[in-house]
C-alpha cells in the first residue's frame, strides 16, 4: 500500500502539524522541516513514490521544503478534521507514518535534527558536495533512496 497521489508539501506540513497537536506536541519550523524530510524520504525509498509535489532542497541548515517555509502560519493550530486536510487525512498509510515519525523524532532538538540531516554521506551532505552545487539546488531522489533504503518508522 502507498499514497494514491502527489500532495502540496504546505498540506503535508498542515498534517503533521495538526497530528502533533493531537498529542500535545509543538514543534518548530525546523523540526517540522525534518520530519517532513523523513516522511517524504521513507516513501521515496520504501515505495519510490514522491509524495510531495515539492521535492526537498539543500539549504545551509539542511533539507527544506520551502513552500512550506513561506505557506504554512506556525502559529495556527491545525486540525485534523479541517476542510483542507480531508483528502491528505484518507491517506492511512501516510497519517500512520507520520504519527509515527512524530513519536520517535519529535522528543529530539531542531538543532539535534538538523546535525542529524547534516552527516557525511547523507542525501543533503552528498546534494551539498557535488559539482556546481548552489544552495536551494534540489536534494536527488537517487541519493535519498539509497541513504534511507533501511529506513523503518
Amino acid at each position: 500500500m502507498s499514497v494514491s497521489k502527489q500532495y502540496d508539501s504546505v498540506l503535508g506540513a498542515k498534517l503533521l502539524l495538526a497530528l502533533a497537536y493531537e498529542k500535545d506536541i509543538v514543534l518548530n519550523v525546523t523540526k517540522v522541516q525534518k520530519m517532513l524530510y523523513i516522511v517524504y524520504s521513507y516513501f521515496m525509498a520504501k515505495h519510490g513514490v514522491q509524495i510531495f509535489q515539492e521535492t526537498p532542497k539543500a539549504w545551509p541548515y539542511g533539507p527544506v521544503f520551502p513552500r512550506t517555509r513561506k505557506k504554512v502560519d506556525y502559529g495556527v493550530v491545525y486540525k485534523r478534521d479541517s476542510p483542507e486536510l480531508k483528502e491528505i487525512v484518507s491517506e492511512e498509510e501516510l497519517v500512520e507514518k507520520i504519527n509515527s515519525v512524530i513519536g520517535i523524532y519529535s522528543k529530539f532538538s531542531a538543532a539535534e535534527l538538523s546535525d542529524w540531516s547534516h552527516m557525511e554521506g547523507s542525501p543533503w551532505d552528498n546534494t551539498t558536495k557535488t559539482s556546481g552545487f548552489k544552495w536551494g539546488d534540489h536534494i536527488p531522489n537517487e541519493f535519498i533512496k539509497e541513504y534511507f533504503s533501511n529506513l523503518e518508522i
